[in-house]
């Protein structure tokens, strides 16, 4: 069949979600001499745009994202090692995770999962973070922007301690901080001092090219 034809049907295979034959596909792929790039570039990028577009058009919910996500990953996992080390070094690095307090992450992996589709290098936190853990995470990591998440208003005051704390620990000059969810707002993001507010994965990601790209020049 070709490299061709399995990168097509990995896409398929993406887009419905199907994990098993998502990372046998990859597997094929590889082994026909496709190069690990490529893969990702040719096959697993257009299968999230596809899955994106399919979200905002109400042909696909939650459930049916995420489960193409999982797919994404089972295919995604099995080729990164054959990235070079340039390439795996990806656009930026991004931290990102739910703030303390809160357990919701349904957001935060979407966002990830189209950040990691498109070149960027995810530390994900996890949900229910410290503060201090993403001090932490920030001053060893060194990442190029930091993404926080909540879906709670009593756990909004987690990320303006999370700001201020960065301040404190002399950190702040050194990342771009974005925060998102049901409860915030353009205004709260002034209100906190963080750099982005967004409430789609869309829009996380054209602000992390932009500002990636903005460092870059």
């Amino acid at each position: 069949m070709g490299s061709g034809g399995l990168l097509q049907q990995l896409v398929e295979a993406v887009v419905v979600g199907n994990g098993a034959a998502a990372e046998s596909l990859a597997a094929g792929a590889l082994a026909e001499g496709a190069g690990a790039y490529q893969i990702i570039e040719e096959a697993l990028i257009p299968a999230m745009n596809i899955v994106s577009g399919k979200y905002d058009r109400k042909e696909y919910y939650l459930p049916q994202m995420l489960i193409s996500s999982d797919a994404f990953y089972a295919a995604f996992n099995k080729v990164k090692g054959g990235l070079s080390s340039e390439q795996a070094k990806g656009k930026g690095k991004v931290v990102i995770g739910v703030v303390e307090g809160d357990i919701h992450d349904i957001g935060k992996n979407l966002v990830k999962t189209v950040l990691e589709a498109n070149g960027f290098i995810c530390v994900d936190m996890g949900r229910d973070v410290p503060i201090e853990d993403y001090l932490d995470a920030v001053a060893e990591q060194t990442p190029d922007l930091l993404m926080l998440s909540t879906l709670m208003t009593p756990t909004m005051l987690s990320m303006k301690r999370t700001l201020d704390g960065l301040v404190e620990d002399g950190l702040r000059d050194s990342v771009m901080v974005a925060v998102g969810g049901g409860p915030i707002s353009e205004e709260f993001r002034k209100k906190i001092g963080a750099d982005f507010y967004g409430d789609n994965e869309k829009m996380a990601l054209a602000w992390a090219n932009e500002t990636v790209n903005g460092k870059v020049a």
